[in-house]
């Protein structure tokens, strides 16, 4: 993990991604690269398109992206963390796609919900779109979680696992940093249905050297048997593959945004399939 891409509107929700960023930045020796996406409209009054007023707004965006940054980069526990700030014009989705392609991301890490208003689309229900655009692994960060040094996370898993070897790498590597142990989760949809067990053998062969357990659920909600898991056992965290033709292509695309905004409390980290 060298670099890590943190899009920004300036909420709480941000803060807290940033603070999160720069805790795993420590760990790793990353730079950080703080991003804000500016609408093409935004700032314009009465649609009436204005060049002058485009540039001077373009350019006091900048300056507050600068401010921001400049809080964490004055926090003397990130003092050694290089801290780079762009502004890009266009929408979010799109343009964090092509920063992090620029800035050679390995990890883009982002709020669960932004700022009222325009800027607000900058995270919510955009944490989605950036998953399935994208082909590095996001960590989207709801506004009260905390970076925990010791911590347990679920992987909610159909089997049918193809972890591209960066994904694999860099999970590996925040497990590491958060000394933690991961409980898989495979939820069974028929109230007779057994557990394979013989498709454990692939997930092992995946994260040997990692401390991990195997747990079935029935329930024909995929989303609701992984967050009552998740509160149940008290896990700090969620890891989901973002892959077609699975439950997980429900609960990661289809039902993101509100699963990431109403449901799920913690981290949550996804991955890519090859």
């Amino acid at each position: 993990m060298k670099k890590i891409l943190v899009p920004t509107d300036f909420s709480k929700c941000a803060n807290n991604a940033m603070t999160f960023a720069l805790e795993l930045a420590t760990r790793a020796g990353a730079s950080v690269h703080v991003l804000h996406v500016i609408y093409p409209n935004e700032g314009v009054d009465n649609n009436v398109y204005n060049a002058f007023w485009i540039d001077e707004y373009y350019e006091r965006r900048k300056r507050d992206l600068e401010d921001w940054a400049n809080r964490f980069r004055k926090n003397q526990a990130f003092k050694d963390i290089k801290i780079t700030a762009s502004c890009e014009i266009g929408f979010p989705v799109g343009s964090v796609k092509k920063v992090a392609n620029e800035q050679n991301a390995d990890l883009i890490v982002m709020g669960t919900t932004g700022a009222t208003g325009l800027r607000g689309a900058v995270m919510g229900s955009t944490a989605s779109g950036v998953v399935s655009a994208v082909h590095i692994p996001v960590f989207a960060i709801p506004a009260k979680a905390n970076f925990l040094s010791h911590t347990d996370y679920v992987l909610a898993t159909d089997f049918a696992l193809r972890i591209d070897k960066n994904s694999l790498k860099l999970l590996k590597e925040i497990l590491r940093f958060q000394h933690a142990g991961i409980h898989i989760l495979h939820v069974l949809n028929k109230p007779d249905e057994e557990p394979d067990k013989a498709l454990e053998a692939k997930v092992k062969h995946l994260l040997e050297d990692t401390a991990y357990q195997f747990h079935y659920l029935h329930d024909v909600n995929v989303s609701r048997a992984v967050n009552n898991f998740i509160k149940t056992i008290r896990a700090n965290g969620l890891i989901v593959i973002s892959h077609h033709h699975s439950f997980l292509y429900k609960l990661v695309f289809q039902r993101v945004s509100r699963v990431l905004t109403h449901h799920v409390k913690v981290p949550i980290l996804a991955l890519h399939d090859k």
